[in-house]
């Protein structure tokens, strides 16, 4: 049989198509086709073949499949795999291939998708959540804690905000079990976000079984979200439980370890997500779609793990409306008020207390007191829990000390943060916070025990002050996507540890193991391999009094 070589149409149609330069036809009266047409729509990257279609070739045993790909494969051969019946590919025949450059000049050179093409079982699930925005579908669909150990919130968006229709949340223990419904609220995200999408929703799945897998989907009008699960964290007092925590995001110097965070969440061997500041780079660009982009790349992370968070200066814009429509804190009202974005959660041994550090270098200072108020009588009630959470750990964007070469406020003799009446390094001291961890530096750095620019110990077994780690080397998307603050010179005698050299992106696995011993772990997403670890041993949990200062005698 003679067999007509297949013929490639080359596209540089290569951009994400967003929510406002789709052209769809008029389906939304036609859901069936409208989720076969919809499952096309994916963003271009690379190879990753696209708009297949037929045409009759020169005799009647013979088709000819035409397919583009964001940029001409001229190093790579293409094949049609084909044959007769369901599933049969056992024929191959090559394909050409040809340039379509001419009346095609920007294709879409804005792809705002992470590096995922040398991890191709991330890249598949990252792309699944990109499609276009059509009226109430759901999509960004992702987790939060709730008040309780037995609730978990679940947020989305649509493209426009679907007031006259009902929106739910359907779910249930174990698997394809959707018997449990509950209404989601919705809110209007319009300010910063011209081109993005204006729907976002808030539901509260309720009476969870801690410990037990749960599946859900998300409803908006008629539109269903895809199926997703989840196991509850059983947050027990007497858990051990494990988390995944960076800062400094971005949707593309993030791509390795957006890739990486994608399989750690899947190995279910985490409780928790926490995300310590600067998301998306911005979440309010490109008129709002660069959030949105961002979300949906978090969907395969954020879907199977509450992703918890606090405020960083990139939020800053628009007085931070889109990290408070976007994203839920437990004990707070929804969206998130500017004079309460600071919580905290229990999780096994830990208290976890998330603060603002911008509300020392913006507009209304009055914010500084208040949450200055409520963390002193937070840290009051964790000290009054000790036996059952021994563990108090703070998570802030701005570092209150650092070792990079510029001029941000964490290299100066005294940050704002440090600062009296609201100092937040005495407060956090003198009621025995263990762990402060920061980002905001695009590095990491490890800090020994420190108070008052005090270096109170020389290890991590029973340290008199807490110790300082900086995490914000995930990658984010500024000088190029090179992602780096530099640090150079003859370390502090208080710098235990320091990565900054771009390509060295990365994200901590932090185990609190039991009452006494703690472990971080310092990932580097292009390697998998460990960069840092430590254990911090804590006999003597509970508020501090005096400092004792003892430099190390050899400096690293």
């Amino acid at each position: 049989m003679d067999i007509t070589i297949a013929t490639l149409l080359l596209l540089l149609l290569c951009g994400f198509i967003s929510t406002k330069d789709v052209l769809l036809p008029n389906i939304k009266h036609l859901p069936e086709a409208a989720d076969e047409i919809i499952s096309e729509f994916k963003p271009t990257i690379g190879s990753l073949p696209e708009q297949v279609h037929l045409s009759l070739s020169d005799d009647a045993y013979s088709m000819v499949v035409l397919w583009s790909t964001a940029e001409e494969q001229e190093e790579e051969n293409s094949y049609v795999h084909y044959g007769v019946g369901e599933d049969n590919f056992t024929l191959t025949v090559d394909a050409q291939s040809e340039d379509l450059s001419n009346g095609n000049p920007l294709g879409c050179k804005d792809v705002l998708l992470p590096n995922i093409k040398h991890l191709p079982e991330a890249a598949d699930e990252i792309i699944s959540e990109f499609k276009p925005t059509i009226g109430s579908l759901p999509e960004q669909v992702h987790l939060s804690l709730s008040d309780d150990a037995y609730s978990m919130v679940v947020l989305w968006s649509t493209a426009e905000e679907q007031e006259e229709e009902n929106s739910y949340v359907h779910y249930g223990v174990g698997e394809d079990n959707f018997t449990l419904t509950v209404d989601a609220q919705s809110e209007d995200l319009s300010n910063g976000n011209p081109l993005g999408c204006k729907g976002v929703y808030r539901g509260v799945m309720k009476d969870l079984v801690p410990g037990q897998m749960h599946s859900y989907r998300v409803q908006t009008g008629r539109h269903f979200s895809r199926k997703y699960s989840f196991k509850c964290p059983d947050s027990e007092a007497n858990q051990s439980a494990s988390f995944l925590v960076y800062g400094d995001l971005g949707i593309l110097g993030g791509g390795y370890t957006l890739a990486r965070l994608i399989t750690e969440a899947k190995s279910q061997k985490y409780s928790a997500v926490i995300h310590v500041g600067d998301f998306a780079y911005d979440f309010h660009s490109n008129g709002g779609r660069r959030g949105d982009d961002f979300m949906r790349s978090l969907v395969p992370v954020a879907s199977r793990l509450p992703y918890m968070h606090s405020v960083g200066n990139h939020e800053i814009p628009f007085a931070f409306m889109h990290y408070r429509f976007r994203f839920s804190s437990p004990g707070t009202p929804w969206p998130i008020p500017l004079y309460r974005m600071w919580y905290s959660f229990h999780m096994g041994l830990v208290h976890f207390i998330s603060y603002s550090t911008e509300v020392y270098y913006t507009y209304n200072q009055m914010y500084v007191s208040a949450q200055y108020k409520w963390l002193t009588e937070e840290l009051q009630e964790a000290n009054r829990n000790r036996d059952t959470r021994p563990w108090v750990i703070v998570f802030g964007h701005r570092p209150m000390y650092c070792s990079n070469f510029n001029n941000d406020d964490c290299t100066k003799n005294r940050s704002q943060l440090r600062m009296e009446p609201h100092n937040l390094e005495r407060l956090f001291h003198q009621q025995g916070v263990d762990l402060i961890i920061q980002a905001h530096e695009h590095s990491y750095e490890r800090l020994y025990p420190l108070f008052d620019g005090v270096q109170t110990d020389c290890s991590y077994v029973n340290p008199k002050a807490a110790i300082h780690i900086i995490a914000g080397s995930a990658g984010c998307n500024e000088r190029e996507m090179l992602c780096a603050d530099v640090i150079l010179g003859k370390p502090h005698h208080w710098s235990a540890k320091r990565s900054w050299l771009p390509g060295l992106n990365g994200y901590a696995r932090l185990n609190v193991m039991n009452s006494t011993h703690l472990n971080w772990q310092q990932v580097m997403s292009i390697t998998d391999q460990p960069l840092d670890q430590f254990y911090i041993v804590q006999e003597h949990h509970g508020p501090r009094q005096e400092v004792v200062e003892r430099r190390c005698k050899q400096q690293r």
